[in-house]
């Protein structure tokens, strides 16, 4: 997946804000990195992005080299870190419209909607 990522500027020191509702998950996901890919698990998703928990072996990877996120069954995303805090982060989708029909076939085929 060809990702260009725009990341905000100071995103990392800026306070989480539940802005949007989240649907809980726990699946797991492939992160893509420039030269690797780390393991972790899904813990909820929104229209505007995906929480995340990283193993604790990934803790320490550079966040600015993140390309994008692989979840089975639901899809793969250009993404980029908002926040990062211990072993959890909260990524944004790249792109927001396209994200969106890939989330609703998710969401329809689960029966499960952000609320």
């Amino acid at each position: 997946m060809e990702c260009t990522t725009l990341k905000p500027d100071n995103s990392f020191f800026r306070q989480p804000v539940d802005t949007e509702s989240r649907l809980s998950l726990h699946l797991p996901c492939k992160i893509i990195v420039s030269d690797q890919e780390l393991q972790g698990t899904v813990f909820n998703v929104s229209y505007s992005g995906i929480g995340v928990d990283l193993s604790p072996e990934e803790e320490d990877f550079d966040v600015k080299s993140l390309q994008s996120i692989s979840i089975p069954d639901i899809g793969d995303f250009c993404v980029y870190v908002r926040w990062k805090r211990g072993l959890r982060m909260g990524l944004s989708f790249s792109a927001k419209r396209s994200s969106r029909p890939t989330l609703d076939a998710y969401f329809e085929k689960t029966g499960s909607y952000p609320f």
